[in-house]
């Protein structure tokens, strides 16, 4: 009895290399090129997306519900102004302040750890490390 190789689930003699565990195959045997980055769902992989998009909703949901719940105004005085505002506003300002700050502050020590890397590594191109 002749079988297509096509059809036979265990061929004599494998054609050409062998592709990797888990790389992709096409219908002819042939190993396909990797899909796009993010899009690789072939080991159940996933880029987290429809995760930060849960805890997005999640966040906004919690900030919403707090924004309802805290309406009373509350006398404010920083320097020279004065004023009454909702005890929400007055929390996620200082939230967004805080969080600006932080990040100003690692932008200012990512840039410093990146420059003294470079002098590093141009000082061992001099020395012929």
């Amino acid at each position: 009895m002749v079988t297509d190789d096509r059809t036979d689930p265990f061929p004599a003699e494998p054609k050409g290399e062998e592709p990797a565990r888990g790389e992709p195959v096409g219908p002819e045997g042939e190993v396909r090129p990797e899909r796009q980055a993010g899009t690789d769902k072939r080991r159940g992989e996933s880029t987290g997306v429809a995760w930060g998009a849960i805890l997005l909703m999640l966040g906004i949901a919690i900030v919403v519900v707090f924004a309802v719940q805290n309406t009373d105004p509350v006398p404010v005085r920083f320097m020279w102004m004065d004023g009454q505002f909702p005890l929400a506003v007055v929390i996620l300002i200082t939230i967004g302040a805080v969080v600006l700050i932080t990040e100003l502050i690692g932008i200012s020590y990512r840039r410093r750890r990146r420059r003294q890397r470079q002098e590093r590594e141009e000082l061992k191109r001099y020395r012929g490390s």
